[in-house]
């Protein structure tokens, strides 16, 4: 079992999550890539990924997870002689068991195109179009903190079952800074999981679960 951590960025941002997939099964056909597959009538391939990124934004902390015998390294090297512009592998994994991290990631940092200021976020609602509709939600709690990245700002947002998705708090944020900004400004930099209620950052957590060389 192989985890990558891989970018998506450039014109791979225009990706949908939908077409990530199909995306993906290609490039490991093309890089020859052995993956095992699911027992039963409709058996398909064992491969995972972290929760969905909202389409135009940058990602340097997606996730992969590949249920295949091929060693890490290899696997990394083979998947990025492979994979279109914009995508690229970064850090190879070799795990005993699949880390669920669909299910495990629970946060992200993204940063804006702003800089940082200590901002309340303690009573923010958001209005977004959901199928056909306007919505309006208290998005208060799925704000998790603010940071300094550099002189930018970084905004952690829960992710996974529960989510804030990184786009919908442009308009709030453009209110509070006075310039607007496009989705395609919007970096992801880091993923979280919830360990011993502590936010633990992904790459730690797969060092953690990493088998020794």
């Amino acid at each position: 079992m192989i985890a990558l951590k891989y970018s998506k960025c450039e014109e791979a941002r225009f990706i949908s999550h939908i077409d990530l997939l199909r995306h993906i099964s290609r490039i490991l056909l093309r890089a020859d890539i052995p993956v095992r597959r699911s027992n039963g009538f409709n058996p398909h391939a064992l491969v995972y990924f972290s929760p969905p990124l909202c389409l135009g934004a940058t990602s340097f902390a997606e996730y992969l997870t590949i249920d295949t015998p091929m060693a890490a390294d290899e696997t990394m090297q083979k998947f990025n002689a492979a994979a279109q512009k914009g995508i690229r592998a970064v850090k190879a994994y070799q795990l005993d068991k699949n880390p669920n991290l669909q299910a495990r990631i629970v946060a992200a940092d993204y940063i804006y195109p702003y800089p940082f200021r200590d901002i309340d976020f303690s009573h923010t609602v958001i209005s977004y179009t959901k199928k056909g509709e306007e919505v309006s939600e208290d998005a208060s709690a799925k704000i998790l903190g603010i940071q300094n990245a550099d002189g930018a700002l970084c905004v952690r947002l829960a992710t996974g079952g529960v989510n804030l998705r990184p786009d919908r708090l442009l308009k709030t944020l453009e209110e509070e800074y006075g310039e607007s900004a496009s989705v395609t400004d919007i970096v992801k930099v880091r993923q979280f999981a919830l360990e011993d209620g502590e936010y633990a950052d992904v790459d730690r957590l797969l060092d953690k679960l990493a088998l020794l060389p």
